[in-house]
Parts: structure tokens; sequence; C-alpha cells
């Protein structure tokens, strides 16, 4: 992976020297003391902030917000779910999701209907215009992936999602 030797400290030995460094010297503010401190978690929330930056401008054209599109997707593939399944397979909580669907229920992505073999369960299903977003959805995200690794071969990007990861096994 080619780094740009102005935003990476490299090697072992410039990690410690900045690690010895008081906290502020030759800085100018907490952004470099962060880089300076603690350089991987900070070039990859900055990497992760342009990421969603992105995404979200993208999202914003189709009318969603992060985060949205995953249950857009997700109910193209389970059509009928419940809203306790949908927590379950995303991995949000309860009082959020409801937000999130009321939200898109009223942006005209999803709509609510009643089991008919039992009346105490909501089905969730897309809206056409729920369905229309779906491979949009898709094409940004490989746009966006695309536009991520643009200059890294395939090499690299294989390596860079080993190291990520990685970094999330370890704070896990």
């Amino acid at each position: 992976m080619s780094e740009d030797p102005r935003h990476a400290v490299t090697g072992a030995r410039e990690r410690a020297e900045a690690a010895r460094r008081p906290a502020g010297a030759g800085v100018s503010g907490g952004r470099e003391v962060a880089a300076a401190r603690g350089p991987v978690g900070y070039a990859l929330a900055q990497a992760t902030k342009a990421h969603r930056v992105e995404l979200q401008r993208r999202l914003a054209r189709l009318g969603l917000h992060l985060g949205q599109e995953l249950l857009v997707v997700d109910l193209h593939h389970n059509p009928g779910t419940t809203q306790a399944e949908l927590v379950q397979r995303i991995g949000i909580e309860q009082p959020t999701m409801a937000k999130v669907l009321t939200r898109m229920e009223r942006a005209g992505f999803v709509q609510r209907a009643p089991d008919p073999d039992d009346r105490r369960v909501t089905r969730l299903e897309l809206t056409e215009r729920g369905t229309a977003a779906v491979d949009a959805v898709q094409a940004i995200w490989a746009e966006l992936d695309a536009q991520a690794a643009a200059g890294l071969g395939e090499d690299d990007a294989r390596r860079l999602i080993r190291l990520l990861n990685t970094v999330r096994d370890n704070l896990a």
C-alpha cells in the first residue's frame, strides 16, 4: 500500500518517538496531538469520516439517511419481516429502529402491513419507492468502494480489508 509520508507515522521508531514527546510538543491543536499519539486510530477515524460524508451525500439524492440504506436492502431480501427480526439482523436498538422505520414510512420507503395469520404481528415491506431505491443503493456502495480503493491494486485492497478486520477484532 502506498502511503503519503506527510500523513502517516510509518515505523516503530517514529511511533515510539511520537509517544515520548510531551502532548502538544511541536503541534498546534487537538487534531495534531491525536494524529501524533494515535496515528492508526486517527487515520482510521479520518477515513471513516470521509467515507460517511460521501455516502451521506450520495444517499441524500435518493432521500435516504445513513443507515437507512441497510434497511432498504435488508427488506428487499427479507420481505414481510417483523421489526424485531430486523433489529436482530441489523444490530441496532429497538427504540432507534422504531424511529428510523417511522421516518422511512413517512418518506414513502417502507409500509407496515398486518400479518394475515396473527393480528398482533406487523410485517414490514418496501413501497414502490423503496423497491426502486435498492439498485441505486447497491450502485452507490459499489461506486464508493471503487472510489475509496482507487490507486490500490487488488493485493493492496485485500490486504487493507484484512488489516481493517484485524483492527476491528482487536477492538471488539
